[in-house]
């Protein structure tokens, strides 16, 4: 698969991805939870707060997410 191709799913599958308003200066990224994840590890891993995580992704109970639900993270740094 080339590069083109895969951007475009990419964007495709981002597209479908809820979350809140864009964040000027980040880029919109989608994270698929994986089995043992935390709200907290997320955020850590990606430099946000988990209270941004709670708002992009209209989260909540913040103490349930599951394997596979894809977040929206809005980040400068990607990983």
């Amino acid at each position: 698969m080339g590069n083109t191709e895969k951007k475009r799913m990419d964007e495709e599958n981002l597209a479908q991805v809820s979350g809140g308003a864009s964040q000027p200066g980040r880029q919109k990224i989608g994270y698929t939870v994986r089995k043992g994840d935390t709200l907290i590890s997320i955020a850590n891993r990606w430099g946000v707060s988990v209270l941004d995580l709670v708002s992009w992704n209209d989260i909540r109970n913040p103490d349930l997410i599951y394997a596979g639900q894809t977040l929206v993270i809005y980040n400068t740094n990607l990983q």
